[in-house]
């Protein structure tokens, strides 16, 4: 069993998660002794099977992104069930990779049951500049979403949305994301490096090739190993 940064937490969490694996006189033991007494709760669990009946049993660092574990977390300090929806009405942009951005959002239900009522829609008004020339439109959405990707070009520009409601024909900008700067991939300018480690070439391979050999989309892999190759050719 790897305990995800385990030596990262804090006392009291800790103690929280010692407390509901049942080992008793926490209060008594350092936070050196809990770690052990933890790790070894661990590995018993794995010699019995136990991770494989129920892996939500382990506490990762990142506790919070595992779904439908309330009855495990309860009472452990600092970690809450994160609620469905949010009261404001905003618009986030994560980078995923230098061809794609994670786009969250959420609608004030006041104003989401207003748009509902008069038989409004919504819609993510995606705005990019790349290399002075501006591209902007629209991707459709129902109320009930809250995140979609959306892919991007490489370049030096940026790229933001914009939340958009259409009601009675009337489009109104409920919320901006900040900006989102576009990038290069790395090895699509660094072919030397990759020539010289068989290694790294057969992992980016291995990003889009299936089990059964299939090639799969992934477009900037693909552009890196396009250019490995022509400049191999060249050579």
């Amino acid at each position: 069993m790897i305990l995800v940064n385990i030596e990262s937490l804090s006392v009291d969490e800790l103690k929280g998660i010692a407390a509901q694996e049942g080992i008793g006189n926490i209060d008594l033991l350092s936070r050196e002794e809990i770690i052990e007494l933890l790790r070894e709760k661990y590995e018993e669990d794995d010699d019995s099977g136990m991770n494989e009946l129920d892996p939500n049993l382990r506490y990762l660092s990142g506790i919070t992104d595992y779904r439908g574990i309330s009855d495990y977390v309860e009472g452990l300090p600092g970690v809450e069930e994160l609620p469905d929806s949010y009261p404001e009405t905003e618009v986030h942009l994560l980078m995923r990779s230098s061809s794609w951005v994670y786009c969250y959002w959420s609608i004030a239900p006041a104003i989401s049951d207003q748009i509902a009522e008069k038989g409004g829609s919504v819609a993510l008004r995606v705005s990019i500049i790349n290399g002075g020339k501006s591209e902007v439109y629209d991707v459709p959405v129902s109320l009930s979403d809250s995140e979609w990707n959306i892919g991007i070009p490489y370049g030096d520009g940026y790229c933001s949305v914009s939340l958009i409601s259409t009601v009675e024909g009337e489009s109104k900008e409920l919320a901006v994301s900040g900006r989102v700067g576009l990038i290069y991939p790395y090895w699509l300018f660094h072919k030397e490096e990759m020539a010289d480690n068989d290694s790294l070439y057969r992992i980016y391979v291995s990003l889009i090739t299936s089990k059964d050999g299939s090639m799969v989309h992934n477009a900037p892999v693909r552009d890196i190993i396009t250019a490995f190759r022509e400049a191999d050719v060249d050579e």
